[in-house]
């Protein structure tokens, strides 16, 4: 999978490794982001990737742990990059999973505020 390439700041959340109701974890997400308010970028981008954990279908745990947070500098300032390595992830986001629904990680990152439809 591509990584996402996008500019966020630090927030850390628990994560649950349990199966979850993905409408009502997108349920929880928009009203734990209207309560945040304004955020900087990096607690951003931390947050979206502790809620693609929680999210993330679970058989073995292997793509709900492949998710990771990286940052760098650049001349437009700070850029971030969510990315998860494991190879399935992407079968998964196709919906290949009763326990998420299709694009699930783009639903999760719109929702945030990451990405825009």
């Amino acid at each position: 999978m591509d990584p996402l390439l996008i500019g966020l700041k630090g927030l850390t959340m628990e994560v649950n490794l349990d199966v979850v109701n993905f409408k009502q974890e997108m349920f929880r997400i928009r009203k734990e982001v209207d309560r945040l308010g304004e955020i900087n970028t990096q607690k951003r981008m931390l947050y979206a990737t502790e809620q693609l954990r929680r999210v993330t279908p679970v058989d073995t745990g292997e793509a709900r742990s492949g998710w990771s947070t990286k940052f760098s500098k650049s001349l437009n300032g700070e850029i971030g990059i969510i990315e998860n390595p494991v190879e399935h992830v992407v079968y998964l986001n196709r919906g290949h999973s009763k326990q998420a629904p299709a694009y699930f990680i783009e639903q999760v990152l719109s929702m945030i505020g990451i990405i825009t439809p």
